[in-house]
């Protein structure tokens, strides 16, 4: 794993990527709000991402006064309720549509009563696409990163991890020491593995492998930065 990480870090390094190593929840903490902070970041949109409930990120955040919107459609129910997640796939599987439909009617202005889950899902979108277009910065989890690009795999089945790195100038991605991979060839049987364990699908419907920043629509330099934290994942 040290060589690996290493490894990591020197091709993220090459490509244009800010490497940041973090051996706790405070201090991978502190290394975002830091990064938020000096590009004067006000509002970010997060994807899905279980070390930030272990970090317990987001009311770090908050307390410093910058908005963190979850964009997973389960985060982002249950965030609104003021709930952590119940599932480490299905955040909200906890509530029913009626839950949802009272939640969304208070937050969102929804019609009264109206539970659909076609409405529902289009009321979501349409409420999160403004957070999207209006975000500082993104946030994402990282299913697996490889060592020889120094690059990420961000899988998600709804494409908010998509919007979240293309819009936004500014992308941190969140990772645990334990998501390395030495390479390409070792990629293939985890996404196979992964969506089948997790929803019984064949593959997500999103499937993003990030290895260096992009341009912004002005021709500047997307900012990548990457926290790789330990928090006891070395000594288990």
């Amino acid at each position: 794993l040290d060589t690996y990480l290493e490894e990591f870090e020197k091709n993220a390094l090459k490509r244009g990527i800010k490497v940041h190593w973090a051996k706790d929840a405070a201090e991978h903490n502190a290394i975002v709000l830091d990064i938020l902070r000096s590009n004067n970041v006000k509002m970010v949109v997060k994807s899905k991402s279980m070390l930030t409930e272990e970090c317990h990120l987001n009311p770090h955040l908050e307390a410093h006064g910058i908005e963190v919107v979850d964009t997973d459609l389960g985060e982002r129910i249950v965030q609104l309720r003021n709930e952590p997640p119940s599932h480490i796939v299905l955040p909200a599987i906890h509530l029913k549509k009626e839950d949802v439909g009272t939640t969304f009617e208070k937050f969102l202005k929804t019609e009264k009563g109206n539970s659909d889950p076609t409405y529902l899902t289009r009321a979501a979108r349409a409420h999160l696409r403004e957070k999207f277009l209006n975000a500082d910065a993104a946030m994402t989890g990282v299913n697996f990163a490889i060592s020889e690009t120094g690059g990420i795999v961000v899988c998600t089945n709804e494409g908010n991890a998509r919007l979240s790195t293309s819009l936004p100038k500014i992308h941190v991605a969140l990772v645990g020491f334990e998501k390395l991979i030495p390479n390409y060839t070792d990629a293939a049987p985890i996404l196979a593995a992964l969506p089948r364990n997790a929803t019984s699908q064949l593959i997500t419907s999103y499937v993003q492998f990030i290895s260096a920043p992009t341009l912004n629509d002005d021709g500047s330099m997307k900012e990548v930065h990457i926290v790789l934290m330990d928090n006891n994942r070395t000594k288990m």
